[in-house]
């Protein structure tokens, strides 16, 4: 198959983040690499996690702010996968934390309201990602970030 241009292959990238919000979150405590599956939010082409305060990834994210996210892929039984680098840093702002509250379907099941304490929203700037397409064998990259 041929490499498709860079702004067809990130239109191609994030029709595929759209649909598939459960993601595996990958950070750095000290030296030893730590993964784990979350949700990840695309709204208005920007990134975002919500998790409690303290959980060991906003510890971990203050710490280093370089993540990697990895999102599977399945299709017609192949699998693929599109791997996001990048940097995230917790968001402060009360009212864009009121608006990611609202957007997300299980906030209500583990936090109070936006302003509780245990609420921590995190924003992901996606730098590269790398793509492999369900049943290819070889995988392709591209620019993501914002200028």
């Amino acid at each position: 198959m041929s490499r498709a241009s860079e702004s067809a292959l990130q239109q191609e990238i994030m029709a595929w983040i759209r649909q598939n919000q459960y993601v595996y979150l990958a950070t750095v405590d000290k030296k030893q690499p730590r993964v784990r599956p979350i949700v990840l939010f695309l709204i208005e082409g920007r990134y975002f996690f919500i998790t409690f305060s303290g959980d060991a990834k906003v510890g971990q994210i203050a710490n280093n702010k370089w993540v990697e996210v990895c999102v599977p892929l399945n299709e017609e039984g192949h699998t693929g996968y599109i791997r996001l680098a990048g940097i995230a840093a917790q968001n402060s702002n009360a009212s864009l934390k009121a608006e990611m509250a609202e957007r997300c379907y299980f906030f209500d099941e583990y936090f109070s309201g936006a302003d509780d304490r245990d609420y921590t929203l995190i924003e992901f700037d996606p730098e590269t990602a790398e793509y492999l397409r369900p049943g290819e064998r070889y995988s392709q990259t591209c620019n993501l970030k914002r200028y």
